[in-house]
């Protein structure tokens, strides 16, 4: 069988999930079982693996210390991520009730991710206190973000840089903060903090990118972004195209799209230039990634984060 790109700490992945299901507990069982379910996710492996990895490959020793970090911003990470399976109408999302087993009430959505971002928080004042200003640095980033994305649903005047700075602020400053805070943990000097955080800015746009594009055109595409109006890059690009732009401008701007409306937008961003833009950013941020964290000492950890990176993410 293969390994995996983080199977060298494969043994403190799975001492995160422990950690995580100790620290995040209630004594209501749904709440845990809600709270589980947000670990499904595929970044959820992403996220403590290269927290673990940028710990290990700026020297760092202690099993706990890269553990506890990696399961409080995940903890507090996941946390504000449930708040987004409410769309800006104060509703779960139709699209995202199949994350759990059983539909959640608007209420137990808000609960669950006030309650995993403060036990996060928790955690980390209890274990790993120096993380802290960087939890809070994240969070005022996204919670700045969600505003502007909230602000610009359906905006069809919206700009390449609003674009990029909604991808940066919401997404990418998760992996700028965990990788720079991971390296700060071990000890690293300046110039190795500013390193592994243009690292995680290229590792984070990159991965935005490529979900932004699977939401339109993976096997079970939701069409997400296009539905509620999402302001993403694809769309973005395909605005702008000569033939097809102003129908889907017309079409992104509709408050009550519809399903059947969605599947033909995104036809006809299939007949643009937008998802080879994108897919070139995503290339070359990727080769960004490899390139800044190349000035590390090498180790085989941070071997790990450049086979992650130069496989082309997941």
């Amino acid at each position: 069988m293969a390994q995996s790109w983080y199977s060298i700490v494969e043994e403190e992945m799975s001492r995160v999930d422990d950690v995580m299901r100790t620290e995040v507990r209630s004594a209501y069982p749904e709440l845990n079982k809600m709270c589980d379910e947000t670990m499904n996710s595929r970044y959820h492996v992403v996220r403590p693996a290269l927290c673990i990895l940028s710990y290990y490959a700026n020297g760092g020793k202690d099993v706990d210390t890269a553990v506890n970090t990696a399961s409080c911003f995940e903890a507090v990470f996941e946390g504000l991520h449930l708040h987004d399976r409410i769309d800006s109408n104060g509703q779960v999302s139709g699209l995202k009730k199949k994350m759990f087993s059983k539909v959640p009430s608007t209420t137990k959505v808000i609960v669950a991710g006030d309650f995993m971002y403060v036990m996060g928080f928790r955690q980390a004042y209890g274990k790993v206190p120096k993380i802290v200003p960087y939890l809070m640095e994240a969070s005022a980033s996204i919670s700045d973000a969600i505003f502007k994305i909230t602000d610009n649903e359906h905006n069809a005047q919206i700009s390449e840089q609003e674009c990029l700075d909604i991808m940066r602020d919401k997404s990418a400053i998760e992996y700028e903060i965990l990788m720079e805070c991971a390296a700060k943990q071990a000890g690293a000097d300046e110039e190795s903090l500013k390193i592994m955080r243009e690292c995680g800015l290229y590792i984070g746009m990159a991965l935005q990118l490529e979900a932004d594009i699977e939401d339109l055109f993976d096997d079970k595409a939701s069409m997400e972004t296009m539905i509620t109006g999402y302001p993403t890059l694809p769309i973005y690009y395909s605005m702008q195209d000569e033939a097809n732009g102003q129908k889907i401008k017309n079409l992104f701007s509709k408050e009550d799209l519809d399903q059947k409306e969605a599947v033909h937008a995104v036809t006809m961003i299939a007949k643009t230039d937008a998802v080879d833009r994108c897919r070139s950013m995503i290339k070359e941020y990727l080769g960004n990634a490899v390139s800044v964290i190349g000035k590390l000492p090498d180790s085989d950890y941070k071997s790990a984060i450049i086979a992650f990176a130069g496989n082309g993410v997941m």
